[in-house]
């Protein structure tokens, strides 16, 4: 033992001594560092700013109303999700956020606006959150409607962009100490109604759909009234009979249920798929280096009267092992930081994803599954570093073993996203070159308890099996001069007296 950690301690230190190691290791906390200072300073804003021109008079505040009814709509919505996934619906009571199909009614929208909004709404349940319970954020309105910016003109007919016009939409325009994108400019003619008068929607071309939905659908309601109320009919009446709805509800997964739970599960497991290939082929392409190193400079035979060829193996796979444990977890703590005490993409795309992976047997299997399959993968190019008598050599190995294995672990990635019982990631599951791959893909959105015993037992036995048949390679090869054929490489695996 005292031999094979001299040998892991002798890896480490050649490791540790080169400069692109420590780039390496530092590369994923600055990414995360740049990602949230960069989500913070060119963030978009979520509201656009618009105008409305109202020449007629009509429309004034019916169009603003109209533009707030959809957004508190949607918050509402919003509101009644996270009550029912905290369980705080004795604390709301009767209010329209207590039932996930307020929503739908106009009544109770419009009931939940006249008691203050979503954040009324949120403070009254304030008292009540436990200390697990996050506060709910409110999201800003998704339009603001402003005045006619300085300077900007209409143009008094036609459908062409004022220069003026067209920069302000260009660019983002000053309202209440920040900078919003101008979106939209509705202009109402006088005699808006009558025949040949036009209403015109100036846009920026960009999403806002929605916007110009509520400018229409307000815009047609007033032309239907005004054509009911020429054929004598009550528009009250009309009125009444435009507002019906079908009684329908919405039926849907619990909150943070559904598929968008399987992604955000999905999240650091595939995570974990993405760092294991990226430790076990930078750690692995080091050991391999650094053996056919030894072999061509004939170092090897030096530590070989010094040490066995299975202390010298082992010895390596150690402290690569050592090196390959450091990187993760400086990269994998510092996603976990990132996640939970700071803001910024990363954080929001994270925190979700560890909050829903707290089960221990989970947690235990992935860390199985990604030692295993940094086992599996060293191994493989320990062998090839073996039997090479150069890095030119090593490459017509290491080429199609690489992509051997990644061209199906990017397959099993995206088959994982749609569901753990995708065939194709089924399948990869219980071929053991994939096994840890594939596994670590499906464990967040559910993999049955079996499957996870079955596929460790397989895993295990490969390891023990590859650690012998491979193990056998590396103790032939080492002293072996020239290219070996493939005859010859299959008879070192084989036999287990080899380089003994």
């Amino acid at each position: 033992m005292r031999n094979i950690l001299l040998v892991a301690t002798r890896e480490i230190r050649q490791v540790i001594a080169t400069k692109g190691f420590w780039i390496m290791l530092a590369a994923v906390p600055i990414a995360l560092a740049i990602s949230g200072f960069a989500s913070k300073q060119l963030a978009p804003e979520d509201t656009t700013a618009y105008t409305v021109i109202d020449e007629s008079g009509r429309f004034d505040d019916v169009i603003e109303a109209r533009v707030d009814f959809s957004y508190q709509q949607q918050m509402l919505r919003d509101l009644a999700e996270y009550v029912e996934k905290w369980d705080l619906e004795t604390a709301a009571g009767d209010a329209p956020w207590a039932n996930r199909q307020a929503w739908l009614n106009p009544a109770e929208v419009q009931r939940f606006i006249d008691m203050g909004g979503a954040e009324a709404a949120v403070e009254a349940l304030e008292p009540d959150l436990a200390d697990n319970v996050p506060p709910h954020d409110v999201e800003d309105p998704f339009y603001v409607r402003v005045p006619l910016p300085d300077g900007v003109e209409i143009p008094a007919s036609g459908t062409e962009l004022s220069a003026s016009l067209l920069a302000a939409f260009e660019d983002d325009i000053s309202f209440e100490d920040r900078r919003l994108p101008y979106g939209a400019v509705l202009h109402i003619p006088a005699n808006f109604g009558e025949p040949g008068a036009e209403a015109r929607i100036f846009s920026n071309g960009r999403s806002n759909t929605s916007l110009i939905r509520h400018f229409r659908d307000l815009l047609d309601e007033t032309v239907r009234s005004d054509a009911f109320t020429s054929q004598g009919i009550d528009p009250s009446m009309a009125a009444g009979i435009g507002a019906m709805q079908a009684p329908v509800s919405v039926i849907e997964p619990p909150p943070g249920g559904g598929r968008n739970l399987t992604f955000t599960r999905s999240l650091v497991p595939i995570g974990l798929v993405y760092l294991l290939l990226i430790t076990a082929v930078t750690t692995g392409s080091l050991m391999l280096q650094g053996v056919v190193e030894e072999r061509s400079n004939k170092l090897v035979e030096s530590v070989l009267a010094c040490v066995k060829p299975d202390t010298l193996m082992q010895g390596k796979l150690l402290g690569l092992g050592a090196v390959g444990l450091v990187i993760v977890l400086t990269w994998a703590g510092t996603a976990a930081i990132a996640a939970l005490y700071f803001e910024g993409f990363a954080a929001e795309i994270l925190r979700p994803s560890l909050e829903e992976l707290q089960d221990p047997l989970l947690i235990t299997a992935m860390i199985i599954y990604f030692l295993g399959g940094y086992i599996v993968l060293a191994m493989l190019f320990l062998a090839i570093g073996a039997i090479s008598e150069s890095m030119q050599d090593a490459q017509s190995y290491l080429t199609p073993v690489i992509f051997l294995i990644m061209i199906p672990v990017l397959v099993v990635m995206q088959a994982a996203l749609k569901g753990p019982n995708e065939p194709v990631a089924v399948i990869l599951s219980w071929i053991p070159l994939y096994t840890p791959f594939a596994m670590l893909a499906r464990m967040g959105s559910g993999v049955a308890t079996w499957e996870i015993i079955g596929t460790i037992a397989l895993l295990a036995a490969f390891i023990w099996l590859e650690l012998k048949l491979l193990g056998n390679l590396f103790r032939a090869s080492l002293l072996n001069d020239g290219k070996p054929t493939w005859k010859r490489i299959v008879s070192w695996v084989k036999s287990p007296t080899a380089g003994r």
